[in-house]
């Protein structure tokens, strides 16, 4: 879904994403079973109604690296969600230029979504430590709650040693996570058990004839294949 398609929506789409929805965005390039897997644990942990997929469409920081078209990758994360009801794709980046800030993002989201609805944005324990990097970074708690993922080698311990970079908090052993006295946004540790998938382990199998056989659907593995995606052609 983009953004003209939301604005124009009688609502029914909305409505269907719930009161309690959990942002996951990346480059999804492809999507694989780890993202998956994660949106899976997330919804269930945090008793989510649902997980919207936001494609990345320009993301900061990989202007480096040569991405697979946005129109291939939405495709795919389109194709993994089909048979997942509770989960949804926006392709609300898109309709903006310049970089893919996730500040941006949430604001747009906020500009049409009920004040009632809270949004709860997933990143890695690895992302956390790094958040003073990204734009505006520190204003995400603003519009949103965090949901921070422990990663290998990012025990969720770091969240206390940086806390103070984003306001008064402090733990709050009821409801499991960390609030603020000064902020809006709470911040949500979860401890998932690693899953050792990565879109550059799958784009390696798809180069080299390899079996994608666990690390991705069969749906998205055949996409990939129809449109030789990371075969060597620049489709």
């Amino acid at each position: 879904m983009n953004m003209a398609e939301i604005k124009t929506d009688d609502g029914d789409v909305i409505k269907q994403w719930g009161r309690r929805i959990g942002l996951l965005g990346g480059t999804f390039d492809p999507i694989h079973n780890g993202h998956l897997s994660l949106a899976d644990y997330v919804l269930d942990v945090l008793e989510l109604d649902s997980i919207l997929f936001i494609p990345a469409a320009r993301p900061p920081h990989k202007g480096h690296v040569k991405l697979t078209s946005f129109q291939h990758r939405s495709a795919m994360v389109n194709i993994a969600v089909l048979d997942k009801p509770r989960f949804f794709v926006s392709n609300i980046e898109l309709q903006r230029t310049g970089p893919s800030y996730s500040i941006d993002t949430l604001k747009e989201l906020r500009g049409f979504l009920d004040p009632g609805v809270q949004l709860f944005f997933i990143i890695g324990m690895d992302t956390f430590v790094e958040l003073d990097t990204w734009e505006k970074g520190q204003q995400l708690l603003d519009y949103a709650d965090l949901v921070v993922v422990a990663r290998p080698e990012y025990p969720l311990g770091l969240i206390g040693t940086l806390i103070d970079r984003f306001g008064h908090y402090s733990f709050d052993a009821g409801r499991s996570c960390w609030a603020a006295s000064d902020r809006l946004g709470r911040i949500y540790p979860v401890n998932m058990p690693p899953i050792a998938i990565s879109s550059t382990d799958v784009r390696e199998k798809a180069g080299s004839g390899g079996s994608m056989d666990g690390l991705i659907s069969p749906a998205v593995a055949e996409y990939i294949e129809a449109h030789d995606l990371f075969g060597g052609d620049d489709s």
